[in-house]
């Protein structure tokens, strides 16, 4: 195998030596006493990895990485910084570097930058990998002016192999998103690994994510690999990360910093290349204040930020979406793409969109299965409230506001069975599925209510 070509970028010249004697001839090691230096030996060269002094006379470490990082040819940066603090390895994490060692640097965690650099190769998009040449983001539908601004940035960082921290309200397309960036780096090969934070107990987080070996505790029959494990070569896409329990949030802080796991009931651990997406409709810095979230995760994650803008704020992206989404239900259903008239249009486009674009997609099966009446009759209704068409009498034959709850929901039910029934034309199959229960539900709660005739819905 070919050595791995390394930069290391140094005003002193006694660390210079250090690096040399450490690495030997372990690498291909070329040694540059400035910044400027440095850029000329990438005007000719390409290098797998660099190190890179963050506090350079002349171009610093910052304006280096900001030129570096245009072409690649510096291959992953490593900044190394006499300032160990939380603050300067966010700024350089931020300025495009891949690591930070702290000075004096600590041989072990120097050979062991280099020996993740040769396990994972050439940087992906030196090794041929690229992804295809497609516009980032193109999946992502709209033209405002705020999804224009999130695509553009997105083709900025796609190719990285930085840690991306994706915000936005819950229903906006975080995990669209996600795999828009993992389909546009040099890891679009491998998987795309999601993990969805909030539905893994607390006490399995370390099993699900890291794996476990047969026997390690009761119920592991076999050994099982775990999600970051599985997402080796490609991304770890970790949705919903700020619902992780404090331990949850100390074990992944490990994986961030590391790179390595070991599964449950292992002695040793596995290096793992890979980069990691996180999402959140939480204000986590709100969370790290109020003492529920880890300030040093947050640190780690938030390399790159990219806001996911709420559909309120995407002004006539409504009627694009509406369009593909109607399209879509219609041809899922079988049926015709429904004809909105323009107060029902505008209707719509009024609409604040409080549940974002799944809401969106879920007013538009109703349009297609109830038609647009029913469907924004039922929008108009706030939370809470029973759905047009589905309203019941509270009140008992003497005139009083309280009748038996049991005859209400009877009533309720009853009601809501006899609409879908008739927007599904008689069928059971696709009421039930409108109705979100089983077939075998429906049927008994027919038969429960005395629904038998197809005369009752018609």
């Amino acid at each position: 195998m070919t050595k791995l070509q390394v930069l290391h970028v140094e005003d002193e010249r006694n660390a210079r030596l250090m690096v040399a004697d450490l690495l030997g001839e372990q690498v291909a090691l070329t040694s540059a006493e400035s910044a400027e230096v440095a850029l000329e030996q990438l005007e000719t060269r390409r290098f797998d990895l660099t190190l890179l002094d963050w506090t350079l006379p002349g171009i610093d470490g910052g304006a280096f990485l900001r030129r570096v990082r245009e072409h690649g040819r510096a291959g992953r940066v490593v900044v190394v910084t006499a300032i160990g603090t939380l603050e300067r390895a966010q700024e350089a994490l931020r300025a495009g570097a891949y690591d930070f060692l702290v000075k004096p640097v600590d041989p072990d965690d120097l050979l062991g930058l280099v020996a993740k650099a040769e396990r994972s190769g050439r940087l992906l998009e030196q090794a041929g990998h690229a992804a295809p040449d497609v516009r980032v983001g193109a999946e992502i539908l709209g033209s405002s002016s705020a999804v224009r601004d999130l695509r553009s940035k997105l083709e900025l960082v796609a190719s990285a192999d930085a840690t991306v921290l994706i915000a936005g309200e819950s229903g906006t397309g975080k995990e669209l998103v996600a795999r828009a960036l993992h389909e546009a780096s040099g890891r679009h090969r491998q998987r795309l690994v999601t993990v969805n934070c909030a539905a893994i107990p607390e006490s399995l987080f370390e099993s699900e994510v890291f794996g476990h070996t047969k026997g390690a505790f009761t119920g592991a029959h076999a050994d099982r690999v775990g999600y970051a494990e599985l997402a080796h070569g490609g991304t770890l896409f970790l949705d919903e990360v700020g619902e992780l329990a404090p331990a949850a949030q100390a074990k992944l802080l490990r994986l961030l910093q590391d790179r390595r796991v070991r599964r449950v009931g292992a002695s040793k651990d596995r290096a793992i290349d890979l980069r990691v997406i996180a999402a959140t409709n939480r204000d986590l810095e709100a969370e790290v204040e109020r003492g529920a979230f880890r300030a040093d995760l947050l640190y780690r994650l938030d390399v790159i930020r990219l806001e996911v803008p709420p559909l309120r704020s995407r002004g006539d992206d409504v009627r694009e979406l509406l369009a593909h989404f109607l399209t879509a239900q219609a041809a899922a259903h079988d049926r015709p793409v429904p004809a909105l008239s323009p107060l029902q249009q505008a209707t719509l486009e009024a609409h604040p969109w409080p549940g974002n674009i799944r809401e969106l997609e879920n007013v538009a099966q109703r349009i297609v299965l109830l038609g647009p009446e029913r469907a924004l009759a039922l929008l108009a209704k706030a939370p809470g409230q029973p759905a047009a068409g589905l309203e019941v009498d509270a009140r008992d034959d003497s005139g009083s506001d309280v009748r038996p709850l049991k005859d209400v929901v009877q009533d309720a039910s009853r009601s809501a069975i006899l609409t879908a029934l008739q927007a599904t034309s008689g069928s059971r199959t696709q009421a039930a599925k409108l109705l979100g229960v089983s077939r075998k539900t429906l049927f008994n709660k027919m038969q429960e209510l005395g629904i038998k005739e197809e005369s009752s819905w018609s």
